[in-house]
C-alpha cells in the first residue's frame, strides 16, 4: 500500500491493489457506484458482474482509501476480444488489443473529487500494468466534466490516440473520448 498527502486538502488516501474475490471489496465497489453514478449508468448486474471483475486474475482492482473508508475505485481489464466487441457497439473504432489495459470504470465519492484521488488511482493503474509487461493504455472519458482533458494532463507526451465519440450509449448519450496511451 502506497501512502500519499494531499497538503492542499489536508488528507491522507492510500491506494490498495486487490487480486481476489472478497466480499468487502465488492460491498465497497456496489456502494461507490451507488453514490458515483446516476441509476441509469449503473450495471442491472452489478453483484455479478463486479464478483467477476473482482474474481478474473488478470484484471486491476485498485481501492483509493481515506484510513479505513473506501472513497474510489478504478478497473482496468485486458482489452480482448471478448472486451472490444462488447464496447465495439458503442464505438465501432474498438478493436481488440489483449497488450493494452483498457481502463473500464474510475469512481470518486463526490465529495471527495478534486482532491487528486482520480490521478491516483490511475497512476496505480500504470504502475501495475507495467509491473505485468503492459505499457499501453485506453479509456473512454467523459467530456462534459472535463474528464477527458484531466487524462490528457495527466498522461501528456504519452497520448497516442483521441477519438470523439459523440454519444456514448452507455453514459445516456453523453458525448467522449476514447483516449489511449503509452508509456
Amino acid at each position: 500500500m502506497e501512502m500519499e498527502k494531499n497538503l492542499e486538502n489536508k488528507i491522507e488516501v492510500s491506494v490498495m491493489s486487490v487480486s481476489s474475490f472478497s466480499e468487502e471489496a465488492l460491498e465497497d465497489i456496489l456502494q461507490l457506484e451507488k453514490k458515483c453514478f446516476p441509476e441509469e449508468w449503473q450495471y442491472d448486474d452489478a453483484v455479478e458482474y463486479y464478483g467477476e471483475m473482482l474474481e478474473k486474475a488478470e484484471n486491476i482492482n485498485i481501492f483509493l482509501k481515506e484510513a479505513d473508508k473506501t472513497v474510489g475505485y478504478v478497473l482496468a481489464r485486458p482489452c480482448d476480444e471478448e472486451l472490444a466487441g462488447e464496447l465495439r457497439k458503442d464505438d465501432k473504432g474498438m478493436t481488440s488489443e489483449p497488450d493494452v489495459f483498457y481502463i473500464e470504470t474510475i469512481q470518486v465519492l463526490p465529495e471527495k473529487r478534486g482532491m487528486g484521488g482520480a490521478k491516483k488511482l490511475l497512476i496505480a493503474v500504470v504502475a501495475e500494468a507495467e509491473k505485468r509487461g503492459v505499457e499501453k493504455f485506453s479509456i473512454h472519458a467523459r467530456t462534459v466534466n472535463g474528464f477527458h482533458d484531466k487524462i490528457k494532463k495527466i498522461f501528456e507526451g504519452r497520448i497516442k490516440t483521441v477519438r470523439q465519440i459523440e454519444k456514448w450509449k452507455p453514459a445516456a448519450n453523453e458525448p467522449y473520448e476514447y483516449i489511449e496511451w503509452h508509456k
